[in-house]
């Protein structure tokens, strides 16, 4: 699995930078500033898409160890080209890599 997750990386990538602009389209960098409940519920409603596409997109591809940790490091590399702050990234990141890692 290991080979063609690394045979597949291109395309995994490209999936994961597809995430975070979609992301970055929907709840923008400034967005981060915003604190209140109207936000916060934004936030979890687009990240639950996020994950849900990432994890539907898993269990297509069959995704092993590599193919995980490849979707969220350039998940998480695309969201620092954005803008975000390092604490939202491992927040949103982290999130993505267990919905993945559980497959649902």
């Amino acid at each position: 699995m290991i080979i063609q997750d690394w045979l597949r990386r291109n395309e995994i990538e490209a999936f994961a930078i597809t995430l975070a602009q979609d992301l970055g389209r929907r709840f923008p960098p400034k967005s981060e500033e915003r604190t209140d409940k109207g936000a916060r519920n934004q936030l979890a409603s687009i990240a639950d898409k996020l994950y849900a596409e990432a994890a539907v997109f898993g269990l297509q591809k069959k995704l092993g160890v590599y193919g995980k940790a490849k979707l969220g490091n350039a998940f998480r590399w695309q969201l620092r080209q954005l803008g975000y702050s390092e604490p939202f990234i491992d927040d949103v990141a982290h999130g993505l890599v267990v919905r993945v890692a559980r497959g649902r």
